[in-house]
């Protein structure tokens, strides 16, 4: 990944993340005292990219109180429970992609002179017809592969397309059409609608794609999703190769606290293993950074 000249090193803030890790406690392991120590050590420009990675998880919780699907708030995210309990009157405090989903889906009014909603672009007739949630997700990578930082635009483009790539896996596997079920309209998405082969003949162009046929053939759960979430630790690793004290760095280490913050609630073995993992990482890649 080519850095920019112009992104700022945070030196004393990377050199003192193991500490921090350390500092807490492995059984309330908090993303979130990591983002709010962050924060106060980081541009607000850079800071505004923390938030950003996160926004998946506010995602979750948009669609969870629009669709109704009674699921545990998920405090990861950037906006509070109390926005997305009052959707109604909060619509105006969440980004403008979730403010045009909100209006398109329920249908209701911007303005008491605006009964149009002016967002809202004719589609093609040929068009596969796919569930809301699926165009939601699509207006959220278009505007996460349009941001300047190329840590955040490797990354939602990585996570977009093994998505995509499990979601037809899985629909092969249930004998369902994969066109309405992927995310975006591209190479990948027609490759995986219409090809017939076992790795859907990206062995050359989606490196992860052995790892993860293998993964998806484990029958065992947690040691399945565990595999998975093994495939994004490494891919966050590899786009910050050549990052060491800047904020891409930084982000890379979000992915992963978030993969360890998951597991140490729905594994504790596990949990504990990539804990230590992420302790280690930390402390070898700044041991790595000294020596350039």
């Amino acid at each position: 990944m080519e850095v920019s000249r112009m992104m700022r090193n945070y030196y004393y803030l990377v050199a003192g993340l193991p500490e921090l890790i350390m500092d807490q406690d492995r059984k309330d392991f908090s993303v979130n005292a990591l983002k709010q120590e962050v924060k106060e050590q980081v541009s607000s420009s850079d800071y505004r990219l923390v938030e950003f990675l996160h926004l998946p998880y506010d995602n979750d919780n948009f669609l969870n109180k629009l669709l109704n699907r009674g699921l545990e708030f998920n405090d990861l995210g950037s906006y509070e429970k109390f926005v997305f309990d009052e959707l109604d009157e909060n619509i105006h405090q969440l980004p403008q992609y979730m403010q045009d989903f909100y209006y398109r889906f329920t249908g209701k009014q911007r303005s008491a002179d605006d009964a149009v909603d002016q967002d809202e672009q004719p589609r093609d007739i040929f068009e596969v017809e796919k569930l809301p949630e699926i165009r939601f997700l699509e207006s959220f990578y278009n505007l996460a592969l349009s941001q300047n930082n190329d840590f955040i635009r490797y990354w939602f483009s990585f996570q977009r397309d093994f998505n995509n790539v499990l979601t037809a896996l899985n629909c092969r596997r249930l004998g369902i059409d994969p066109a309405t079920q992927l995310v975006g309209n591209n190479w990948l998405t027609e490759v995986l609608a219409k090809s017939q082969a076992a790795d859907f003949g990206l062995k050359r162009e989606v490196d992860y794609i052995d790892r993860l046929i293998q993964a998806t053939d484990i029958t065992d759960v947690l040691e399945r999703e565990r595999k998975l979430d093994l495939i994004k630790w490494d891919m966050s690793v590899e786009f910050t190769t050549w990052d060491y004290f800047n904020i891409n760095f930084i982000l890379g280490f979000f992915v992963r606290a978030g993969i360890v913050h998951r597991w140490l609630k729905l594994d504790a073995k596990t949990g504990e293993e990539l804990f230590k993992k992420l302790f280690d990482d930390l402390k070898s890649s700044y041991n790595l950074s000294e020596k350039f």
